[in-house]
């Protein structure tokens, strides 16, 4: 409506957004805000509480970013683009969990941050970078909503938002 803010203030009521989690993703926040990624960052340092990386080899912390710490977020990053400064900070708890250099014991990093996401075969650990996983995600999800025009979900958001003969363009 145009004039909202003219009828709340008319009938006595404020505007405000309603925040409530469905399925684990926020609904009715706004999409580029990083607060909705502090459950995320929440759940990244919370399960590596339980863990003391002195206690596991190299080998041993690698696998548990590859494999846990790595499928935290991937609900998100299908839907929701990455923001910079919240890549940064998951890229930052991988990094010092994997050189174990938590609080005050810091370590020397090794290796470049870079290298250990590279794949095996070109000589990284083959860590995967969340800004190119989120960035395929969301393509995917364009190149789905241009390729299968019979769906109901693809039905639903064009009939919100629109569709060109391209196919959907958010803002």
């Amino acid at each position: 409506m145009d004039n909202i803010q003219l009828l709340a203030g008319v009938l006595g009521y404020k505007i405000d957004c309603f925040h409530i989690t469905y399925l684990g993703l926020p609904l009715g926040d706004k999409f580029n805000e990083k607060a909705i990624w502090d459950s995320i960052i929440g759940r990244f340092e919370k399960r590596l509480l339980g863990w003391k990386s002195t206690y596991l080899s190299i080998g041993g912390r690698l696998t548990l970013i590859k494999s846990v710490l790595f499928s935290i977020p991937t609900h998100f990053l299908s839907l929701f683009p990455l923001l910079a400064s919240v890549a940064n900070k998951l890229e930052a708890i991988q990094r010092n969990f994997h050189w174990a250099s938590f609080g005050n014991d810091f370590k020397f990093h090794l290796v470049r941050w870079n290298v250990v996401k590279q794949s095996l075969s070109i000589g990284g650990l083959g860590v995967r970078d969340l800004r190119l996983f989120n960035d395929a995600f969301l393509r995917k999800c364009l190149w789905r909503f241009m390729n299968e025009k019979g769906n109901l979900w693809r039905k639903l958001v064009a009939i919100k938002y629109g569709a060109t003969s391209l196919g959907w363009f958010p803002s």
